[in-house]
């Protein structure tokens, strides 16, 4: 989870880095300079070390105005740019670093004596992947679709997400049997773990958005069920659509991966 947050942090600095920078690639020169004498402000342009020009508040406005923000950019980005550099150094703090490992590198005739308190993500992942559950029951005359990873799923738009998973490592689990706080069981397309944050998330894809009847008795119904346990849609619930003349496409596919997974 801090790993995530450190990465979304990141991602805001150098947004605003960015942006901030090709603002002032077009500000006008120098920097403003304020004095104030019985508390009245004087506004000035400075362009190195001694000239100077006064600036007027009625027709410089503007340029007072741009100065200003000239100053808190070039500030602002200093500030970011530092915290930059101090997320890239947590960011680079190894699994190995982790509590985890502490068992880990332990003697195997020690790690039978203790219990650890903290295990490595990779083995709760894998144990959760290892750990069996049961298929949902296939449709009588429905066509499924092999996937590169070997399980069965209903759809193209399906058999597009499987292998995208499949092909970033990610861990996930189709059709896993989740029992929602009203006693039903639901099967939801994906059950998915963030290998690097150990984050679950569950992904529906809705394919017939088209069909007024469909919305309600797939869409609004799965979602309001997801909703009261918790399981929110845009934060822990992933949701796709398509129907009509509206396909999922493989980037679509690959934008919310590298938001939510990676």
């Amino acid at each position: 989870m801090l790993r995530k947050l450190l990465r979304q942090r990141k991602s805001f600095l150098q947004r605003i880095i960015s942006q901030c920078k090709r603002w002032l690639a077009k500000a006008p020169s120098g920097s403003l300079s304020i004095s104030c004498s019985r508390g009245i402000a004087a506004f000035y342009q400075t362009s190195g070390t001694k000239t100077r020009r006064r600036l007027s508040k009625a027709k410089d406005s503007l340029l007072i105005q741009s100065l200003a923000k000239k100053d808190y950019y070039s500030s602002l980005i200093q500030v970011a740019e530092d915290e930059l550099n101090t997320i890239d150094r947590l960011l680079e703090i190894k699994d190995n670093q982790s509590l985890g490992m502490v068992y880990e590198n332990l003697h195997p005739e020690r790690q039978k004596r203790v219990t650890p308190i903290e295990d490595t993500r990779e083995r709760t992942i894998q144990q959760w992947v290892d750990m069996p559950y049961p298929p949902s029951e296939p449709e009588s005359g429905k066509y499924y679709i092999p996937t590169e990873r070997g399980e069965m799923v209903r759809s193209m738009n399906e058999y597009m997400i499987a292998n995208a998973l499949f092909h970033h490592g990610i861990p996930y689990k189709y059709e896993y049997p989740y029992e929602a706080i009203n006693g039903k069981t639901l099967h939801p397309d994906f059950f998915i773990k963030n290998k690097n944050t150990g984050e679950e998330f569950f992904w529906e894809h809705f394919g017939m958005m088209d069909n007024p009847e469909y919305v309600m008795n797939s869409f609004m119904y799965k979602t309001n069920l997801y909703s009261a346990d918790g399981i929110i849609l845009g934060k822990n619930l992933i949701a796709t659509f398509s129907g009509g003349k509206y396909c999922l496409d493989e980037e679509t596919v690959e934008r919310i991966i590298k938001e939510y997974l990676l």
